[in-house]
């Protein structure tokens, strides 16, 4: 591909992307006339790696003045900000019981869920009372729900705000994103094991992509339910947060094939319920699609700047 071939294809791909979620998150509404050419703007630029790797200063990796204790089963590394900067990913680590089961009450009691198929009565996509988690994950397959998405409201006291704004989620968003101010985003995916058509794969983000709607942001996935092999776990390309081949520089969606055949690595999270993880989402990444067990997971962005996804963001200053 020439220079003025990947310019123009890069510059129009940019554009058609603006205009995409731009219409989907009606941010015209959420924010002002002015997020178009600022998100466009973003992609255009920002979605240069040299231009997203500048630096005006060293990152502060030192976050172990922080504890806490009380939030977690097993802590985050204290080198997590470095592993974020050096590979695109943290490692895992586990959120208490007793702090999980209360987020996952509220998210069942959550009235914003939406599905992917149409002309369905939204009380059938809530969790009833009496319901187990097994029988609820059933009960949408048999509707043929594949999938249900629905956003957190962050203005509200709750056990999700208080986790997403403690001291130590702020310390890292704040010095990996180089800024005291930042905007945080939440939103929970169920996924269920269905055979869907390949454009429902590409709507549900489960082909290979990088995410460019920030100058720079942090994303962190919070399992709810055990994820292994067959649940459909996060996958990530390591190093591709800092640079990517050429062919994979345009920001749209990858087969496996393209990927694999590209790249020696790549790292699957797995986990029990409770497993979380940071990951730059610069770098090239998807959500396996679960081909046996139900997946529930929640998904937090950290960008810099402010720009609102939907009415229950927070745009926060530290």
């Amino acid at each position: 591909m020439s220079f003025f071939s990947f310019l123009s294809r890069y510059t129009l791909d940019c554009f058609r992307d603006t205009k995409r979620i731009v219409n989907y998150f009606d941010l015209v509404k959420l924010n002002n006339i002015l997020v178009i050419p600022k998100i466009f703007f973003i992609k255009l630029f920002y979605g240069l790696s040299f231009i997203r790797n500048f630096r005006i200063k060293p990152l502060d990796i030192n976050i172990s003045q922080l504890s806490n204790s009380n939030l977690f089963k097993i802590s985050p590394s204290k080198e997590i900000i470095k592993d974020i900067d050096d590979f695109g990913y943290s490692k895992p680590f586990m959120i208490n019981e007793n702090l999980l089961d209360s987020i996952k009450n509220e998210i069942f009691l959550n009235q914003n869920a939406e599905a992917k198929i149409k002309n369905i009565n939204s009380a059938q996509l809530l969790k009833k009372n009496d319901e187990s988690l097994n029988d609820y994950f059933l009960r949408l397959r048999n509707s043929k729900i594949s999938r249900i998405t629905g956003y957190i409201n962050l203005k509200n006291k709750s056990y999700v705000r208080d986790l997403l704004t403690s001291d130590l989620f702020l310390k890292i968003a704040s010095q990996y994103l180089e800024t005291n101010k930042f905007s945080i985003n939440a939103a929970y995916f169920l996924s269920n094991p269905l055979e869907i058509s390949e454009q429902e794969k590409y709507s549900n983000a489960q082909y290979f992509h990088w995410d460019n709607d920030f100058r720079k942001f942090l994303k962190l996935y919070i399992y709810l339910t055990d994820v292994d092999e067959a649940s459909g776990p996060h996958i990530f390309i390591p190093g591709t947060h800092k640079d990517k081949l050429k062919e994979h520089r345009l920001c749209r969606l990858y087969k496996d094939n393209d990927i694999y055949s590209a790249y020696k690595n790549k790292i699957i999270f797995k986990g029990n319920a409770g497993s979380s993880f940071f990951v730059d989402s610069y770098g090239i990444h998807k959500g396996e699609t679960p081909i046996a067990k139900s997946r529930l997971i929640i998904n937090v962005h950290y960008g810099r700047g402010k720009i609102l996804y939907t009415p229950g963001d927070l745009y926060y200053s530290i």
